[in-house]
């Protein structure tokens, strides 16, 4: 949940993409907030004088000291919150949306590497890599020289804009997977019947995981409370109904979920 700040804010937006620019201290009131309709643009009036704080709401967002995209540069993505120090506050003076979603375009997570990966194909199979390494926490992806950069932190030592490279956090994929994974959950409810399995999963995406890998499971019931998961050969199960402490997935929905995600 942001913070929202008082007194006044600037809304700068493309289809849902949003900004907030916000003047003056930090509070809970919501007073005073105006919105602009732009993905990008110059700041005008006093909004390139005085902003305190700056909120991406909805994509990623390069911020520049001088109008038309020049002069240093600030990156903000999606759900990150920048509180504008001196030299900022009083300088910013356009910003450029530059896209949705997990995947960085044209910028490289500089520094903290923790190793670099030869001919690696793609940046979904970069991802991969990080995936299998406890400590990666991100990547940078070079597609003309197919070199993967794992991570040792979420942004690198600095996020830096470079053509050709495309970066990505872990924390970011798995947000993401989880916001897919909890429109399809229904929770307190157990498909009861057709089980054509019972194990052991540490959690409900262990549990769907398994499922993926079962022949003719259409459906889970995972019980929390003591890490059951029953893999079901219908989609529903024989007989669905409320229980506390089950939670229930139909396999075919988490596809049509993800779609709209």
């Amino acid at each position: 949940m942001f913070k929202l700040f008082a007194l006044s804010a600037v809304l700068i937006s493309v289809s849902e993409a949003q900004i907030q620019l916000w003047q003056h201290i930090p509070s809970h009131d919501d007073g005073g907030k105006k919105t602009f309709f732009s993905g990008s643009g110059n700041l005008k009036g006093c909004w390139n004088d005085a902003v305190s704080h700056v909120v991406a709401v909805k994509g990623n967002y390069i911020l520049y000291q001088d109008p038309d995209f020049k002069g240093d540069t600030l990156v903000v993505f999606e759900g990150e919150e920048l509180t504008m120090t001196h030299a900022w506050n009083d300088k910013l003076s356009s910003i450029k949306f530059i896209g949705y979603g997990c995947v960085k375009r044209n910028i490289d997570f500089l520094g903290d590497d923790l190793k670099c990966i030869p001919n690696v194909p793609t940046m979904d199979a970069c991802m991969e890599k990080c995936d299998k390494d406890h400590a990666c926490k991100s990547i940078t992806y070079e597609a003309a020289s197919l070199n993967c950069f794992l991570k040792t932190s979420e942004k690198g030592a600095k996020v830096v804009i470079k053509d050709g490279r495309d970066s990505a956090s872990k924390s970011c994929y798995e947000k993401k997977d989880r916001q897919k994974l909890e429109c399809c959950i229904h929770p307190d409810y157990a498909f009861y019947g057709s089980n054509i399995g019972i194990v052991y999963a540490r959690d409900i995406e262990s549990c769907i995981e398994l499922c993926k890998e079962r022949e003719n499971c259409l459906s889970i019931t995972y019980h929390r409370p003591r890490g059951r998961c029953y893999m079901k050969k219908k989609r529903l199960g024989d007989s669905p109904r409320p229980y506390n402490g089950f939670q229930s997935v139909e396999m075919t929905c988490i596809d049509s979920c993800q779609a709209k995600i």
